[in-house]
């Protein structure tokens, strides 16, 4: 069960904040060990009477052995062992608090994470703070994360996970419509 606690970490919109009508968002997922991109889409339709229709789907092509890690809960442990290490309390403290960091700001967290706000962008239409997340003690490695601010996507827009200089594993909202 620690792969769904770890993806659900990645919340960052409660379904309540989602309006009525449907909610489309697709996010592209690579990594330099997946063997091809693969596509993760969640459509999220407010119904009367305060409930939800939810569907999930992923869109990879590969050789069975490579399909193992396999979209929303395959990416949620290939970030944990793609060595970034998320800490999901220090990540639920930085989604809950998005509006109040500033650009410009550095924020220590517990852990010995340091999270600096770097500048606001817009993905897929979505205005979003985009930041980066390091952690004491794993030099060499860290976090480009990007926080919704303008309207409920239920992952974060933008997670880029760095070895290095290089792309370890991207998550990147590509398409986002709303009623």
């Amino acid at each position: 069960m620690p792969l769904l606690v770890a993806t659900v970490g990645w919340a960052q919109a409660e379904l309540a904040d989602f309006p009525e009508g449907i909610t489309t968002m697709t996010w592209r997922l690579k990594g330099k060990d997946l063997p091809a991109a693969q596509s993760l889409s969640l459509v999220v339709e407010g119904l009367p009477e305060g409930r939800y229709r939810v569907r999930l789907s992923v869109e990879a092509e590969g050789f069975p052995d490579e399909l193992g890690m396999l979209g929303f809960l395959g990416s949620a442990f290939y970030i944990q062992s793609a060595g970034a290490g998320l800490d999901l309390g220090a990540l639920m403290t930085l989604i809950r608090r998005r509006e109040l960091l500033k650009v410009g700001e550095e924020y220590a967290l517990p852990g010995g994470i340091l999270f600096r706000a770097l500048e606001k962008i817009r993905v897929a239409g979505v205005d979003c703070l985009l930041g980066q997340y390091t952690q004491a003690g794993s030099e060499g490695s860290r976090v480009e994360l990007g926080l919704a601010l303008s309207d409920p996507v239920y992952l974060v827009p933008w997670l880029r996970v760095y070895e290095g200089e290089e792309i370890a594993f991207e998550m990147v909202l590509i398409e986002y419509k709303r009623p």
